[in-house]
Protein backbone atom coordinates (compact mmCIF):
# COMPACT_ATOMS: atom_id res chain seq x y z
CA UNK A 1 0.00 0.00 0.00
CA UNK A 2 2.86 1.93 0.57
CA UNK A 3 4.41 1.81 -2.88
CA UNK A 4 0.87 2.73 -3.89
CA UNK A 5 0.78 5.52 -2.10
CA UNK A 6 3.92 6.68 -2.85
CA UNK A 7 4.17 6.04 -6.65
CA UNK A 8 1.24 7.98 -7.17
CA UNK A 9 2.83 10.83 -4.75
CA UNK A 10 5.27 11.01 -7.74
CA UNK A 11 3.22 11.08 -10.40
CA UNK A 12 1.23 13.85 -9.13
CA UNK A 13 4.50 15.75 -8.04
CA UNK A 14 6.08 15.07 -11.40
CA UNK A 15 2.58 16.48 -13.29
CA UNK A 16 2.26 19.23 -11.21
CA UNK A 17 6.21 20.66 -11.15
CA UNK A 18 6.99 19.61 -14.88
CA UNK A 19 3.39 21.26 -16.55
CA UNK A 20 3.80 24.69 -15.19
CA UNK A 21 5.14 26.57 -18.00
CA UNK A 22 4.73 30.84 -18.60
CA UNK A 23 2.18 31.22 -21.78
CA UNK A 24 3.66 33.13 -24.10
CA UNK A 25 1.17 34.75 -26.45
CA UNK A 26 2.44 36.79 -29.46
CA UNK A 27 0.67 39.99 -31.25
CA UNK A 28 1.56 41.57 -34.56
CA UNK A 29 0.90 45.46 -35.25
CA UNK A 30 1.41 47.57 -38.33
CA UNK A 31 3.63 50.21 -36.34
CA UNK A 32 4.85 51.47 -33.12
CA UNK A 33 1.50 53.90 -33.08
CA UNK A 34 -1.10 50.96 -33.20
CA UNK A 35 -2.83 50.70 -30.14
CA UNK A 36 -2.84 46.94 -28.95
CA UNK A 37 -6.40 46.22 -28.44
CA UNK A 38 -6.35 44.03 -25.96
CA UNK A 39 -4.60 43.61 -22.51
CA UNK A 40 -1.44 42.46 -22.41
CA UNK A 41 0.07 39.91 -20.07
CA UNK A 42 3.82 39.71 -19.18
CA UNK A 43 6.13 37.86 -21.45
CA UNK A 44 3.83 38.46 -24.08
CA UNK A 45 6.01 39.06 -27.30
CA UNK A 46 4.82 41.60 -29.78
CA UNK A 47 6.01 42.37 -33.41
CA UNK A 48 6.26 45.59 -34.78
CA UNK A 49 5.70 45.10 -38.78
CA UNK A 50 7.43 48.67 -40.34
CA UNK A 51 10.83 48.16 -38.40
CA UNK A 52 10.82 44.50 -37.67
CA UNK A 53 11.04 45.18 -34.43
CA UNK A 54 10.31 42.58 -31.91
CA UNK A 55 9.12 43.35 -27.82
CA UNK A 56 8.36 41.59 -25.38
CA UNK A 57 6.38 43.07 -22.19
CA UNK A 58 7.88 43.43 -18.78
CA UNK A 59 4.63 43.57 -17.00
CA UNK A 60 0.60 43.76 -18.14
CA UNK A 61 0.01 46.63 -20.42
CA UNK A 62 -3.57 48.01 -20.99
CA UNK A 63 -5.36 47.84 -24.40
CA UNK A 64 -5.09 51.01 -25.16
CA UNK A 65 -1.44 51.68 -25.48
CA UNK A 66 1.11 51.48 -28.06
CA UNK A 67 4.57 50.40 -28.28
CA UNK A 68 5.72 54.37 -27.93
CA UNK A 69 3.70 54.76 -25.02
CA UNK A 70 4.38 51.67 -23.45
CA UNK A 71 8.35 51.82 -23.88
CA UNK A 72 9.26 51.58 -20.08
CA UNK A 73 6.97 48.03 -19.67
CA UNK A 74 8.75 46.63 -22.97
CA UNK A 75 11.90 44.86 -23.09
CA UNK A 76 13.80 44.90 -27.29
CA UNK A 77 14.52 41.52 -27.98
CA UNK A 78 15.90 42.86 -31.25
CA UNK A 79 17.11 45.74 -33.19
CA UNK A 80 17.99 46.68 -36.33
CA UNK A 81 21.29 47.81 -37.05
CA UNK A 82 21.80 50.14 -40.12
CA UNK A 83 25.11 52.10 -41.39
CA UNK A 84 24.77 55.73 -42.73
CA UNK A 85 26.88 58.41 -44.53
CA UNK A 86 26.44 61.94 -44.46
CA UNK A 87 28.14 64.95 -45.85
CA UNK A 88 28.82 67.98 -44.59
CA UNK A 89 30.05 71.23 -46.04
CA UNK A 90 31.80 73.31 -43.59
CA UNK A 91 30.76 77.45 -43.36
CA UNK A 92 32.68 80.27 -42.56
CA UNK A 93 33.14 79.28 -38.95
CA UNK A 94 31.13 76.30 -37.29
CA UNK A 95 32.54 73.29 -35.74
CA UNK A 96 29.44 71.51 -34.91
CA UNK A 97 27.05 69.49 -37.11
CA UNK A 98 23.94 67.37 -36.34
CA UNK A 99 23.32 63.71 -37.92
CA UNK A 100 20.24 62.17 -38.73
CA UNK A 101 20.50 59.01 -36.49
CA UNK A 102 22.79 58.99 -33.15
CA UNK A 103 25.12 56.52 -33.39
CA UNK A 104 25.75 53.35 -31.32
CA UNK A 105 29.23 54.50 -30.26
CA UNK A 106 30.11 58.25 -29.71
CA UNK A 107 33.50 59.42 -31.11
CA UNK A 108 35.43 56.05 -31.79
CA UNK A 109 31.94 54.69 -33.29
CA UNK A 110 32.47 56.79 -36.48
CA UNK A 111 35.12 57.52 -39.06
CA UNK A 112 35.21 61.45 -39.96
CA UNK A 113 36.43 62.51 -43.51
CA UNK A 114 38.02 66.14 -43.91
CA UNK A 115 38.84 66.43 -47.50
CA UNK A 116 39.31 62.91 -48.29
CA UNK A 117 42.07 62.91 -45.51
CA UNK A 118 40.55 60.60 -42.22
CA UNK A 119 40.17 62.55 -39.38
CA UNK A 120 41.32 60.97 -35.40
CA UNK A 121 39.05 60.21 -33.27
CA UNK A 122 38.98 62.47 -29.78
CA UNK A 123 42.10 64.39 -31.46
CA UNK A 124 40.34 66.04 -34.68
CA UNK A 125 36.56 65.41 -33.41
CA UNK A 126 33.99 64.19 -31.09
CA UNK A 127 30.76 63.28 -30.36
CA UNK A 128 28.16 63.02 -28.33
CA UNK A 129 24.79 61.74 -29.30
CA UNK A 130 23.96 63.34 -32.62
CA UNK A 131 26.10 66.14 -32.16
CA UNK A 132 29.84 65.81 -33.99
CA UNK A 133 32.07 68.59 -33.18
CA UNK A 134 35.11 69.07 -35.31
CA UNK A 135 38.36 69.79 -33.14
CA UNK A 136 40.76 70.07 -35.84
CA UNK A 137 41.11 73.67 -37.79
CA UNK A 138 39.00 73.92 -40.56
CA UNK A 139 38.19 76.26 -43.76
CA UNK A 140 34.87 77.47 -45.74
CA UNK A 141 33.64 74.68 -47.95
CA UNK A 142 35.70 71.87 -46.72
CA UNK A 143 34.02 68.63 -47.23
CA UNK A 144 33.09 66.11 -43.94
CA UNK A 145 32.62 62.74 -44.68
CA UNK A 146 30.86 61.35 -41.82
CA UNK A 147 29.85 57.03 -41.47
CA UNK A 148 28.67 55.29 -38.51
CA UNK A 149 26.19 52.42 -37.37
CA UNK A 150 23.10 53.53 -35.53
CA UNK A 151 20.15 51.04 -34.29
CA UNK A 152 16.11 51.53 -35.10
CA UNK A 153 14.77 50.24 -31.77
Amino acid sequence: MKKYILTIALFAISYLGFSQTTPTAQLRVADRTTAFGQNLPAGTQIYVVSDSTLWQVKVGIASTLTVTTALTSLILINSSVNYSVETFEAAATPDTYTLSKIPITDTIGLTVMMNGAALRPTTDYTSSGATLTIISAQSQYDKFVVSYTYTTN
